[in-house]
């Protein structure tokens, strides 16, 4: 058994709550004022399925990454949301605090793939330069074999080498004018819209989708909590969308 407050402070001290976006909502999404957890589920998204798993495997706590809310709410309908609460399951998010954290998501995806002593641009990017060319396909070799996929959404797939590459987990397209600026050969991210790989002039970009480009972020919340008196399991999840 271990202490919520304890928990939550060893989180916050990896990703400040003072450094997420504007826009977003790591936190709290449902504080019930338990003081106390025996078992925490983590997960990419807090769903559904994720509350009946956490229900069955007799979880007091979800760590997600992805929050609940975003938009305030007059009133709480939601059945999945309900019966988190009417079994005492409290909820908490880390999100793009954790997306920009020493150590955080884009990093550990780009660690993830291979690639480390990285530089940071934009706040979410991290890159790599190299002083010789790097074999392309070997590179998207590697990330079908990393990420078990059998193919991968490819933007200007024409290219042999690279000396540069940067990452952004989840979404990342609103970087593609700058990152062509400083002159990124190649870009790793995620939910690639038709218009936004259209203006992707050179630089080639890898689409790994939004749940592959970040599933991993339950590694990094074990890792941070890997002392803790507490039993960790790692919910069972899968795209919201496959390929028939």
């Amino acid at each position: 058994m271990e202490k919520v407050s304890k928990i939550i402070r060893k989180i916050e001290e990896f990703a400040p709550l003072s450094t997420m976006q504007k826009w977003d909502n790591s936190g709290w999404q449902i504080n019930l004022g338990i003081e106390d957890t025996n078992k925490i589920m983590l997960a990419l998204d807090v769903t559904p399925s994720t509350v009946e798993e956490a229900i069955s495997k007799k979880c007091d706590m979800i760590l997600s990454h992805h929050p609940v809310f975003f938009a305030p709410i007059k009133t709480i309908e939601s059945p999945f949301i309900i019966k988190a609460v009417q079994n005492n399951i409290q909820i908490y998010s880390a999100h793009t605090n954790l997306d920009i954290a020493q150590g955080g998501v884009s990093e550990y995806l780009a660690e993830k793939c291979g690639f480390t002593e990285l530089d940071t641009a934009f706040e979410f990017i991290k890159y790599k330069q190299f002083d010789k060319e790097m074999n392309f396909s070997k590179l998207v070799s590697t990330l079908k074999t990393i990420f078990s996929l059998p193919s991968v959404r490819v933007v200007n797939s024409d290219r042999k080498t690279y000396k540069s590459i940067a990452f952004c987990s989840g979404s990342g397209a609103e970087f593609i004018q700058d990152l062509e600026k400083i002159g990124i050969d190649v870009f790793i991210t995620g939910d690639l819209k038709h218009h936004q790989a259209l203006n992707a002039n050179k630089m080639t970009i890898i689409d790994l989708g939004h749940f592959h480009s970040e599933r991993f972020v339950v590694e990094i919340f074990e890792n941070i909590l890997k002392d803790e008196d507490v039993e960790i399991i790692a919910a069972v999840e899968k795209p919201a969308w496959e390929l028939i």
